[in-house]
C-alpha cells in the first residue's frame, strides 16, 4: 500500500472556516529562537494516530487524523480526547507542520464537550520519531497548552503520545462504510445514522436529524469525507439549519469486517460547533453477489425493519417492472402506505446487482394529515441475490430514506418472491387470462368499495362507491414470462349519475393520470381468483395520487 503520509491530498476541511484557519496560522513561526536547520531525517505525519493524553489518574485515550498536506509535511489535524467524567470526547484541531522532526502548531482550538466551551490560540509542540526498521514516522509525542476558560483547563500544558495506527492499512471503499452505526453521547445522549452504498448518510445526532454524505477521500486514503446537514425544531436541535464537515475512520474486527466508526466534524455554517462520535456498527449480513446480472422484475413479499421506538405496518408487498419501476405497499384495514420509484443499476459497485433510485422516489404515509402525506426525494437502495448460479433473483434487500423520516435513519426491507403471485405451470401471461370483474371492499380509497372490469383488449373500466368512474389500459406482453402486466392511462372521473348539483363526490377526479403494474392471483388449480393494480401519477402542477387495488374476482 502506498504510504498515505507521502501522498499529497486535499485538506480534509478545506471548506470549513478556511479564512479563519489561514488567519490562525499566519503568525505560526518558531518562537524558541532556534536558528539553522534541525539535524535528522524529515518526518511525514500524515495518517491515523492512536495513543494517550495526560498522565496518572487523568490519563485518557486520544485518537485522530493528520492530513499530510501538499508536501507531506503536515496539514489540518483533528484529535479526539476522552473527556473526564463524561461519556463523550473533547476535540483538539488546527493545522500543524513538521520541520524535520520538530512538530508544531499554533492557533489550535480546543472544544470541551462537558461544558460546550471553546478555547482558542493554543499551541502544540512535539517530536516525530521514525521506526528503526521501516524508517517511517511511527511516534508523535509532545504537549499542548492549557485549554483556558473551559472545564478541561488544567493550568498547565498537557502531554500526549501517539502511535501510527494499523487502521492506516485499510483502504477507503464505499462498500466498507455502508452500514448503520450508533453510539451514546454526553450524559446519555445518543446518535444513529446509516450510510448507503452510494454514500448517502441519514440519521439522528441527539435531537437533530441529519442528512448528508460519507464517501472515500481517495483510493489510497483510509479516511472518508463526511458532510452533515442538521435539522429539527429549535427546542430539540439548537444547531438546526447548520452544516457540519469533517472525516470518518472505520474500525475493524479480526475478520476485517467494519465493527465501529469514529466521526470528527466541525461546523461549515452557523455558530461554532464540533462533533466527535465514537460508535459501533450494526451486525452486517454478508451478501454474496450473483455471478450473473439479475433482474428485479417480479412480484415480491417481505417485511420492514422499522427504526427502534417506532410502530407501524411491517408486512410489505409489491412489484418491480422490467424497466425498474418499483411499487411496494403495506397492508391496513383502512388504507395503505406506499413506496414507489424507478430503480437504476448502480454501476460503480463491484456487482451489477445493486440498484438505487436517483433520490426521486416517493413515500406515502397514510397516517399523516387528514388524507395522508407524500414525501419526495426518497432514496431507495437495494441489492439482489440469487442462490447458486441461477439467473433469477431469490432475495431483494435494501433501505429507503427521506429527509423528514421518523427515527432519523433509513428503514430496511427484506423481500422474497411472492408465492401468491407465481404464474402456474403451463400458463403464459396474457390479457385474456385475466379478463373479468373484480372488487375490493373498502380497504382503500378512504373506505370506499371499488370495482374493476378487464376487457379482452385490456381496457379497464370500473367505479367506486363514492361516485368515481375508473378508466385505464392493461398491457400483457412485457417479455418477462412472469405474472406481471403494465397499466397505463389509469384514472378517475366523476360519475355524472351520482353528482349532486355542483358538489363533486369523487375526490380523485381531479388527479393526474396514473401508470404502474398489475398481477393476477391464482388458486391451487391455476384459476384466476383476484387482481392487483399498483399505480401512481404526477401532474404538471405537482399534484400526486396513487392506487392500491387488491380485489377478488366475482
Amino acid at each position: 500500500m502506498t504510504d498515505p503520509r507521502k501522498t499529497p491530498s486535499l485538506r480534509w476541511l478545506a471548506l470549513v472556516l478556511s479564512s479563519a484557519l489561514l488567519a490562525s496560522c499566519g503568525g505560526g513561526g518558531s518562537d524558541d529562537g532556534d536558528t539553522g536547520p534541525i539535524p535528522g531525517t524529515q518526518q511525514y505525519p500524515g495518517g491515523i494516530w492512536e495513543g494517550v493524553v495526560g498522565s496518572g489518574a487523568s490519563q485518557r485515550v486520544m485518537m485522530g487524523y493528520i492530513d499530510p498536506g501538499l508536501d507531506g509535511k503536515g496539514g489540518e489535524f483533528f484529535l479526539a480526547r476522552g473527556a473526564a467524567g463524561a461519556s463523550g470526547y473533547d476535540a483538539l484541531y488546527g493545522r500543524l507542520s513538521v520541520n524535520v522532526t520538530s512538530v508544531q502548531a499554533t492557533g489550535v482550538t480546543y472544544f470541551s464537550v462537558q461544558d460546550g466551551k471553546f478555547a482558542s490560540a493554543l499551541s502544540l509542540r512535539g517530536t516525530a520519531t521514525a521506526d528503526k526498521v521501516t524508517g517511517k514516522t511511527s511516534i508523535i509525542s509532545g504537549n499542548y497548552s492549557n485549554a483556558t476558560n473551559t472545564i478541561a483547563a488544567t493550568g498547565a500544558s498537557t502531554p500526549f503520545k501517539l502511535t501510527y495506527s494499523k487502521l492506516n492499512d485499510y483502504p477507503g471503499r464505499a462498500d466498507l462504510i455502508a452500514g448503520t452505526y450508533r453510539g451514546s453521547g454526553l450524559f446519555g445522549g445518543s446518535w444513529v445514522f446509516t450510510v448507503s452504498p452510494t454514500g448517502v448518510l441519514s440519521g439522528r445526532v441527539g435531537g437533530c436529524q441529519v442528512q448528508g454524505s460519507a464517501t472515500p477521500r481517495a483510493a489510497d486514503s483510509p479516511v472518508y469525507s463526511i458532510n452533515m446537514g442538521l435539522s429539527g425544531d429549535e427546542t430539540s436541535c439548537g444547531a438546526s439549519g447548520t452544516q457540519q464537515a469533517g472525516l470518518a475512520i472505520l474500525r475493524f474486527d479480526e475478520s476485517n469486517v467494519p465493527n465501529g466508526i469514529w466521526v470528527f466534524t466541525r461546523n461549515a455554517t452557523g455558530t461554532d460547533n464540533t462533533f466527535v462520535l465514537n460508535g459501533l456498527a450494526d451486525s452486517r449480513q454478508v451478501v454474496t453477489p450473483s455471478p450473473v446480472p439479475l433482474s428485479a422484475a417480479g412480484n415480491w413479499a417481505g417485511t420492514l425493519s422499522l427504526p427502534a421506538g417506532t410502530a407501524g405496518d411491517t408486512s410489505l408487498w409489491g412489484t418491480v417492472l422490467p424497466d425498474g419501476g418499483l411499487f411496494f405497499y403495506t397492508n391496513s384495514s383502512f388504507d395503505h402506505n406506499a413506496l414507489y420509484g424507478r430503480l437504476i443499476s448502480y454501476n460503480n459497485d463491484a456487482t451489477t446487482n445493486r440498484f438505487v433510485t436517483a433520490s426521486d422516489g416517493v413515500y406515502f404515509d397514510r397516517l399523516k394529515a387528514a388524507t395522508g402525506t407524500y414525501y419526495e426525494s426518497v432514496l431507495i437502495d437495494s441489492t439482489l441475490e440469487s442462490t447458486g448460479t441461477a439467473s433469477t433473483a431469490t432475495r431483494l434487500t435494501g433501505t429507503y430514506s427521506y429527509p423528514a423520516q421518523p427515527g432519523g435513519y433509513p428503514t430496511g426491507f427484506t423481500m422474497l418472491p411472492d408465492p401468491l403471485y407465481v404464474l402456474p405451470a403451463g400458463k403464459q401471461p396474457s390479457v385474456p387470462l385475466i379478463v373479468g370483474n373484480y372488487r375490493m371492499d373498502g380497504a382503500g380509497f378512504g373506505g370506499h368499495t371499488t370495482s374493476l372490469k378487464v376487457e379482452t383488449d385490456g381496457t379497464i373500466t370500473g367505479s367506486t362507491s363514492n361516485g368515481c368512474l375508473i378508466v385505464g389500459k392493461l398491457l400483457g406482453n412485457l417479455g418477462t414470462g412472469q405474472n406481471l402486466y403494465r397499466v397505463e392511462a389509469f384514472g378517475y372521473l366523476q360519475d355524472p349519475k351520482v353528482a349532486l348539483g355542483n358538489i363533486i363526490t369523487c375526490e380523485l377526479a381531479t388527479g393526474p393520470s396514473q401508470s404502474g403494474s398489475a398481477a393476477a392471483l391464482f388458486d391451487a388449480a391455476g384459476n384466476v381468483t383476484g387482481l392487483r393494480v399498483l399505480s401512481a401519477g404526477l401532474s404538471l402542477t405537482g399534484k400526486r395520487t396513487h392506487t392500491v387495488f387488491v380485489g377478488g374476482k366475482l
